[in-house]
């Protein structure tokens, strides 16, 4: 018997250690969101958020990460410290389409955390029957803009420093890779 592929064991790795949670943070999760950005690259941050911030400001990070009941999700993959490798968030525009937003943290990058987030978002959305995804990315984010464009990304709207990019929930490349 052959061993699996790389790429389909990180995965059930990933799986494995996901959590996906619709409704405000208690502290013991907050304390862990913290942990996460304090390890983020202030140019990580900057490329995600539009502008670096503090760490340690708790207004501007809970406006950054909180979620609404009922109208948003925040899902993480844990490492293997049980820390926050990445952190996908999700929030309700309308009934059929939901804004969002990836980061994954500064040392774990290009290890497929964000690849797998999305993918995960895409799938749980299309279940729970929505119709577009949107995002606005930094122009200068290529390794989101390459992410976004293997998945299956249509451009809606193009300015001097950002695009906004829209998923066709169920028609990307993503409804086919998880399940």
């Amino acid at each position: 018997m052959q061993p699996e592929p790389i790429a389909k064991r990180q995965i059930n790795s990933f799986r494995e250690r996901v959590t996906v949670i619709d409704r405000p943070l208690p502290e013991a999760e907050w304390a862990m969101v913290r942990a996460f950005v304090r390890r983020m690259e202030r140019e990580d941050l900057r490329l995600r958020f539009g502008h670096p911030f503090d760490v340690e400001d708790e207004v501007t990070l809970r406006r950054f990460i909180d979620v609404k009941t009922g109208i948003g999700e925040i899902a993480w993959v844990l490492d293997e410290a049980a820390a926050i490798a990445g952190i996908s968030h999700r929030a309700m525009v309308s009934r059929s389409e939901a804004e969002i937003g990836l980061i994954v943290r500064s040392d774990l990058q290009r290890g497929g955390i964000g690849e797998f987030l999305l993918r995960e978002m895409l799938a749980r959305s299309a279940r729970q029957g929505l119709k577009t995804l949107s995002g606005l990315v930094l122009l200068e984010n290529l390794a989101m803009l390459r992410l976004a464009a293997k998945i299956g990304y249509t451009p809606r709207e193009v300015s001097a420093w950002t695009v906004e990019l829209t998923f066709e929930v169920g028609q990307t490349s993503a409804a086919a890779c998880t399940a």
